[in-house]
């Protein structure tokens, strides 16, 4: 498959000043594209970040998420299906 596709991550996060900026800073260093952010306000203390982003393949998107999953205010990541 060549191109890109669409993939959507949750991300839970602390809810901290800078945390969107911190975690979309990540994705674009690693080439991904961000095509659409949601943000969902949980208990005032977390926050959900649900991303639709441009990726080449699998490979590309598990790089991603393990560049985000490092960052200290995120809490959890996982791929959304649907």
């Amino acid at each position: 498959v060549s191109g890109e596709f669409a993939a959507e991550i949750r991300v839970d996060v602390a809810n901290e000043r800078g945390v969107l900026a911190t975690v979309a800073a990540s994705i674009s260093d690693t080439g991904s594209n961000i095509e659409n952010v949601s943000i969902e306000e949980r208990d005032g203390q977390n926050t959900t970040l649900i991303f639709t982003l441009a990726v080449h393949d699998r490979r590309h998107l598990a790089r991603v998420m393990r560049r985000v999953r490092s960052l200290p205010a995120v809490l959890r990541i996982s791929r959304r299906r649907g």
